[in-house]
């Protein structure tokens, strides 16, 4: 059976590299066994196609390191909580076995991300009930970790990712469709536009600073951290 260290979830292919893209990569390179899975194709994107999506996917995944990367062929611009959804995550977590999932934040400009965070947690709980049945063995990760979308909020954790920041852009940057105003012919849109490269960077260079390090990514956690020794948490300068 297939098992892994880490999932991450995204609602569309590139939600994943712009939320957390950097902290996978970090993960991978320390040996930590990464599946991305994203709920849709992207079908309803602006730009692109599905099969370029598909393409530009994996290429990405290769650039984090990932071990594997599933889609779940949800439809797009149509997530809804409903049990074909919730069925697919759990499947997909049970196959695999995370033992941490990363997750969009449930508020969020697109409709879709917030939808797809709801769809991602009812699925990773239901994972863990005997009896929902699916003809394989009841598991449920015991880390479950919120990444920023389009909105941002006061992270619980930050993690330093200035050695991994490059690689992460690069992987954002696999999806030539959708954040290159060179390729194609489909309307611009924010993603293209001159400003969007610049304000990832000072997003992760804001979160970076606010630990001492030149970029970092913030994240939330679900449940309490339950710390032994206080004394050996390692935190910023306050």
């Amino acid at each position: 059976m297939p098992t892994c260290d880490v999932m991450a979830f995204g609602a569309h292919p590139d939600d994943i590299e712009l939320g957390c893209g950097g902290t996978l990569a970090k993960l991978a390179a320390l040996g930590r066994r990464v599946v991305l899975v994203d709920l849709t194709r992207g079908e309803m994107g602006t730009r692109g196609t599905a099969e370029t999506r598909a393409r530009e996917a994996a290429r990405a995944a290769e650039i984090l390191g990932a071990t594997a990367r599933e889609n779940l062929a949800l439809p797009d611009g149509r997530l809804a909580r409903d049990e074909q959804a919730i069925r697919r995550v759990v499947d997909v977590v049970r196959w695999y076995q995370p033992e941490v999932v990363f997750l969009p934040h449930d508020h969020d400009r697109h409709p879709d991300h917030g939808h797809a965070s709801e769809i991602v947690y009812e699925g990773v709980f239901a994972a863990g009930l005997r009896r929902y049945e699916t003809g394989q063995a009841a598991f449920r990760p015991s880390k479950l970790f919120y990444f920023m979308g389009f909105y941002t909020f006061d992270p619980e954790f930050i993690v330093d990712i200035s050695d991994y920041a490059e690689r992460k852009l690069d992987a954002v940057a696999a999806y030539a469709t959708q954040f290159d105003a060179r390729v194609g012919s489909d309307p611009q849109t924010r993603l293209t536009s001159d400003g969007f490269w610049s304000s990832v960077e000072h997003r992760l260079g804001y979160y970076g600073a606010m630990i001492g390090a030149r970029f970092g990514e913030g994240f939330r956690m679900r449940g309490m951290l339950a710390v032994d020794d206080p004394t050996t948490l390692n935190l910023s300068s306050f």
